[in-house]
């Protein structure tokens, strides 16, 4: 890599552009605002100010043309890190135009070439995989030193956007793929509990978990029964979900859920995550629930045989919002803080 005339720079550009799809029209626009852009440069002696008041007038066709390459289907997760990434790039910048692209030189990080790729080696940045997701990171090379120029709609927040649109519609498609629960899986079940149960335990199967139902688990003062309790691989350690469920055809009300409280702190294993599932709950039980750290799923009606499958729809769609939610980090961070609560009761019993 290396800097070319100002005139090279343009047919460089011309040849990038015949090879992205772009139309006659489109190409032939291209062309004629690079002649004026060449021109105005080439007579104006101070060249930085030219290029900042044409990004400054024209940024959000600037911006616009740019996220047209950036690959659609990269996952938001991946996005955000290298935008991340970019941003504690920018702390080193030499220089900035007032939208915020930059430019950092190799004096202030490491950048060394590797197989036809050049790679930020303090922040893990490589060339040639920003360029295949389509992030365009211009690296110049100047004798032994390294430009590397960072155009802002890279590191302005819409570009999340632009991958958050293509994820929430993969997401509601795999939702009407999964969400279905298996045909007669629920047949022949005893009505009340056993059905509502069932359909919890299956969710959790289908979101990865092994899955135990009314299974005597070791506490404080004797076994307590759980009516599911779900166990899942998460970093090497085991994240734990009990589930009540209150399969009933009244409300459920604050005494119940203080019991269940108090049964989940008398486990020697204590969940990672607690959860209700019930019919409907009073506005105080509801309140203690909150405080007391349960997620509460409300039916709106009892779980029986033939409602199984709506039942199913509504406990794995709001089972599956969490476990998006939480990624394996925040797992981890929820498993840690709870060791350390558990050191304190027992630095405290």
């Amino acid at each position: 890599m290396r800097f070319y005339p100002i005139k090279g720079v343009k047919e460089i550009i011309m040849t990038i552009l015949l090879n992205v799809g772009l139309s006659p029209q489109e190409l032939k626009e291209a062309q004629e605002a690079l002649n004026v852009l060449v021109e105005l440069i080439e007579r104006e002696s101070e060249k930085d100010k030219v290029l900042e008041s044409l990004e400054e007038e024209y940024y959000d066709r600037f911006k616009e043309v740019l996220y047209r390459f950036v690959r659609k289907e990269t996952k938001l997760e991946d996005v955000k890190k290298v935008v991340s990434t970019l941003l504690m790039l920018k702390m080193y910048a030499t220089s900035e135009t007032k939208r915020g692209s930059f430019e950092v030189i190799s004096t202030y990080v490491v950048v060394e070439e590797r197989e036809g790729d050049v790679i930020i080696r303090d922040f893990n940045i490589s060339w040639r995989k920003l360029k295949e997701i389509g992030f365009y990171v211009i690296i110049l090379r100047s004798g032994n030193t390294y430009h590397i120029i960072v155009p802002a709609p890279y590191i302005d927040m819409d570009v999340l956007k632009l991958f958050e649109v293509s994820e929430s519609v993969e997401m509601r498609r795999s939702v009407v793929e999964e969400v279905r629960a298996p045909v007669g899986k629920f047949t022949g079940l005893k009505p009340s509990r056993e059905v509502l149960e069932s359909v919890v335990a299956e969710v959790l199967k289908n979101l990865g978990f092994s899955v135990q139902t009314n299974v005597k688990l070791p506490a404080k003062g004797g076994d307590i029964e759980v009516d599911v309790w779900g166990v899942k691989a998460v970093g090497g350690t085991q994240f734990r979900v009990y589930v009540s469920c209150k399969n009933w055809d009244r409300d459920v009300d604050r005494q119940i859920v203080d019991q269940e409280f108090g049964r989940v702190l008398q486990l020697y294993q204590l969940p990672h995550l607690r959860i209700l599932v019930v019919k409907s709950l009073t506005e105080p039980a509801r309140k203690a629930a909150f405080d007391d750290g349960f997620f509460v799923i409300e039916l709106g009606e009892k779980a029986s045989v033939e409602n199984t499958q709506e039942i199913y729809s509504i406990i794995y769609s709001k089972l599956k919002e969490i476990f998006i939610g939480i990624t394996p980090d925040k797992i981890m961070r929820v498993i840690e803080r709870l060791k350390d609560a558990l050191k304190e009761l027992e630095e405290l019993t």
